[in-house]
């Protein structure tokens, strides 16, 4: 038989359109689709034909139409090796709840020039210890200002500084003796200030470092707004890491995230609220919070010597 090929369909009323090609590489064609009648291409049955030897895919629709110059069926289906689409990418996890939480660390501190209505306290250099004690600091010379809890401390101690100002500190939840004794050189670094945020709201910006004579830091406090950012001493910082639980209300997206700690060198993730000994020192943190509009929340440290006798 003489096979002539046409360059239309057999049916001029409705001529076929030409349909995706046929088998690729001697491929067989694949089984023709929805087509009436439709017939395949050259040596098969319509529809675009399969990869390297292999068979087509199904043929799509072509109305009684026989395919184009050697009677290739309607539009072809995909190829025998083509693979399915990519998925496309998944939705954001949401955060899971904040449990609820409190502070449980704190280190207080004040003047006997201070009072509740002080804002800043500084100072910087040499001091005495003048007194040590357990538990709650002198009511004869309140613990004014406070980083981390206010709660009343579990130990305290008293230094004289070179202006003759007398220091009072207190702390809490960092070990249950005192790390200094009666007539100890230290110096006393102290830089606070308590920013008003949104009216009605304050927070404490500001750091406390206690080192012994030879310059090595027995006590740190630190919290931060982000109003003014913390003085970065080269021993220890503390960073955002990443978020670990939220919460939404009408007002605020709020997150809370882990803490990455760094003490002379060495560092760890801290959850929120978490506490570590790392390089030497005790640790307590809080978190660093996302929140809405114009109000932070501060985040709040402390850092204090173990004792070399002292297994972590």
């Amino acid at each position: 038989m003489l096979v002539v090929a046409c360059s239309g369909g057999v049916n001029p009323s409705n001529p076929g359109t030409a349909g995706t090609g046929g088998a690729e590489t001697a491929g067989i064609g694949g089984t023709g689709g929805a087509a009436t009648a439709g017939i395949g291409g050259t040596t098969g049955i319509g529809g675009t034909g399969g990869g390297t030897a292999g068979t087509g895919g199904t043929g799509g629709a072509a109305t009684a139409g026989i395919g184009g110059t050697t009677g290739i069926g309607g539009t072809g289906g995909g190829r025998g090796m083509d693979t399915g689409g990519t998925g496309g990418s998944g939705g954001s996890v949401p955060l899971p709840a904040c449990p609820a939480r409190v502070v449980t660390f704190g280190v207080c501190f004040g003047s006997n020039t201070d009072t509740s209505s002080t804002i800043e306290a500084r100072t910087s250099g040499a001091a005495t210890i003048e007194a040590v004690g357990s538990g709650a600091t002198p009511v004869s010379n309140p613990c004014w200002h406070t980083i981390g809890v206010g709660a009343p401390s579990q130990w305290w101690f008293q230094a004289r500084a070179a202006d003759n100002r007398l220091w009072t500190i207190g702390v809490r939840g960092l070990g249950g003796t005192p790390i200094v004794r009666q007539g100890d050189a230290v110096a006393l670094d102290l830089d606070w200030r308590l920013f008003l945020i949104v009216p009605g709201a304050s927070e404490p910006n500001g750091v406390l470092q206690l080192s012994d004579a030879a310059g090595t830091p027995l006590l740190w406090a630190g919290s931060t707004t982000g109003v003014r950012p913390l003085p970065n001493p080269n021993w220890i910082s503390f960073m955002r890491g990443d978020y670990v639980c939220g919460s939404v209300d009408t007002f605020c997206d709020r997150r809370e995230s882990n803490v990455i700690a760094t003490v002379n060198g060495t560092s760890t993730t801290l959850p929120p609220y978490g506490a570590a000994t790392l390089g030497g020192y005790s640790l307590q943190v809080t978190y660093f919070a996302h929140l809405c509009g114009d109000y932070t929340q501060a985040f709040h440290a402390a850092a204090v010597k173990v004792s070399p006798t002292t297994t972590p």
